[in-house]
Parts: C-alpha cells; sequence; structure tokens
C-alpha cells in the first residue's frame, strides 16, 4: 500500500499516463532535469486562506530561503503528478492530496511589485534571484491534442530545468505538517499579505533545528522571509489570486 494518495481534477487528465522523461522530452528546448513544486492552500474560516512554505538547510543551495514543497521528479515516479506527491509527501509528510491545476510563473508580477514604492522600502537586501539573472521564463508544451501546460524553465551549469508548478490542497482543515530537518529548518502556514510583505509573526513559523541568531532575520517583532527567487515569490502571489478564482479559497 502507497504511503501517499493522491487526486487530481479532470482538467489535469492528460497527465496521468505520462513517464516524467516522455513529458520533458515534449519541451522544446530539452529539459535536462525535471522538477515540480506544490503550492499547497488551506483556508480555516473566520481566518484568511494560507499557503504552506518551507525554509531550506542553511548548507542546502538557496540556503535558508524560503519556498514551497518540491524537488526533481525521479525515474520510478509514473507521472509528473505522482512526482509532486511523492516530494510532498517527503518534505511535509501530507499523505493525501489534491491537485487542482497547473500554474505558470508570474515573472512580470515580481517585476511590477519590486518597482512598486513603499512595499519596496521594507524589502530585505537578499530577496531573492531576480528572473533575468537565471534566465526565467514559461514555456508551453502541447501535452495532448487537448491539453498545453506551462513549463518554467532556469537556465543552469548543467542543462535547462523545467519545473512544473500545482495549485493543491491537503486532505483535513489542519493537515499534520511533519519536515525533514536535513533539508528544511522551519515551515509555516502563511496569508497572502505575509507572503506580499516577506514578514511573518514569529509564531507563524515552526523550527526544526538550530542554527545562529543571525540567520532568523528579525525586523522589529517580526520575521524576515526572503525567497529562493523573485519569480518564486510571484508565482505565490499568483496562486492566491488563482485559488480564489477557482473557488478553493475565498
Amino acid at each position: 500500500m502507497p504511503l501517499y494518495n493522491f487526486t487530481f481534477s479532470p482538467s489535469l487528465s492528460p497527465l496521468a499516463p505520462l513517464a516524467p522523461l516522455t513529458l520533458s522530452s515534449k519541451s522544446t528546448p530539452s529539459i535536462a532535469h525535471l522538477m515540480t513544486s506544490v503550492f499547497i492552500l488551506r483556508q480555516q474560516s473566520p481566518s484568511p486562506p494560507q499557503i504552506l512554505l518551507l525554509r531550506r538547510h542553511p548548507q542546502d543551495s538557496y540556503p535558508l530561503k524560503w519556498e514551497a514543497p518540491g524537488g526533481s521528479a525521479d525515474p520510478t515516479d509514473t507521472s509528473i503528478l505522482s512526482a509532486a506527491a511523492r516530494e510532498l509527501f517527503e518534505e511535509t509528510s501530507l499523505k493525501e492530496s489534491h491537485f487542482h491545476a497547473v500554474l505558470g510563473m508570474t515573472k512580470q508580477k515580481a517585476e511590477d511589485l519590486f518597482t512598486s514604492g513603499e512595499e519596496k522600502e521594507k524589502r530585505p537586501q537578499n530577496w531573492g534571484i531576480d528572473p533575468n539573472d537565471e534566465q526565467a521564463q514559461d514555456i508551453e508544451v502541447q501535452v495532448s491534442d487537448d491539453m498545453k501546460i506551462i513549463f518554467t524553465t532556469f537556465h543552469e551549469p548543467d542543462g535547462i530545468w523545467g519545473k512544473v508548478n500545482f495549485l493543491a490542497t491537503a486532505k483535513g482543515e489542519d493537515p499534520i505538517v511533519k519536515v525533514d530537518a536535513e533539508e528544511h529548518v522551519e515551515w509555516g502556514w502563511f496569508t497572502e499579505e505575509q507572503v506580499r510583505t516577506g514578514r511573518a509573526a514569529r509564531g507563524n513559523i515552526f523550527t526544526e533545528a538550530s542554527f545562529s541568531d543571525d540567520a532568523m532575520l528579525l525586523d522589529g517583532d517580526k520575521r524576515v522571509m526572503e525567497f529562493t527567487s523573485q519569480a518564486v515569490w510571484g508565482s505565490l502571489l499568483e496562486a492566491f489570486r488563482v485559488g480564489r478564482e477557482m473557488g478553493i479559497i475565498v
């Protein structure tokens, strides 16, 4: 019996029979490494909707930056949906998930927000990689006769990486999260406003490992959140917009 279960909306059905290698081969340019990212939303009325984020280990790439759960597809994954569900389980212990839609990178949203005056002054100096620095872009991939999806691509030294971003929910109003402290040192559920400003109350953040006070990144009584890239930050905000549009959150 599998350790995790997942379901998906009918609109994602064309992805189910395609192994990740088959899916990545449909891309132009070709993808050297295929990854997933899972934007998990939850609604606990009457509180505002929240998204699940993890903080990377200080010895990993993008040290101590915040991101959504996700990771590379494996040869044993039967589909990109299965890869996303597996990575979600491995990184958060969430056993039951439902995938609603694919989201692209919102490079323009990030750029627009980064040039806005008042909020720009609140941001830390090292906010995240500029999309232009990693040549990040969205490309359309024809999955079937009736379906195209968006890959977000990044240029890395060993080739082009592609990521499929899923909007998803987990079973239960307050699903139990447990992260692997060797990969992520903190986690939490955050509102749209907290993501937008990169500021969260200390009580929102659960710590799984010890690290220096300098790594806490404080702004008064708030914790500062730095994201893996500006494009990821914009995409997290897009997840809230699409979640409301689809009726997943209000």
